[in-house]
């Protein structure tokens, strides 16, 4: 993958408290982009590999040639699992809170059945 995560410099100040970010150069459908952000090299190459990955399915799917309407279908599927996968998590997180007032209220009636103070 041509130029995903190169480093070509860094912003901001450790000591004052201000991120550092650095500008990442990337290349997705023939076209170059600068990025920055505080991401290291290696969640940047990351990022850009399964867009690379989602693009190559949605173009192995689609008759759609044009690099815009590949874009356009990709961005939905990913949005669309994005929202899935936020749902999923919120419906999880729920379960999760219930259980842990299951134990709390267990916990604190004890074994034998009273309340502890």
């Amino acid at each position: 993958m041509s130029g995903a995560g190169q480093d070509s410099g860094q912003a901001g100040d450790a000591g004052t408290g201000q991120s550092l970010k650095r500008t990442h150069q990337v290349t997705i459908l023939g076209q170059q982009y600068s990025l920055r952000t505080e991401a290291s090299s290696e969640q940047v190459r990351e990022v850009v590999d399964f867009i690379h990955r989602s693009l190559a399915e949605v173009s192995g799917r689609q008759k759609a040639v044009d690099s815009l309407d590949v874009a356009v279908l990709t961005l939905l599927n990913v949005a669309g699992s994005y929202l899935h996968l936020k749902q999923s998590t919120t419906v999880g997180e729920r379960r999760l809170e219930a259980l842990l007032e299951k134990i709390n209220r267990h916990n604190a009636e004890g074994e034998d059945g009273f309340r502890r103070s």
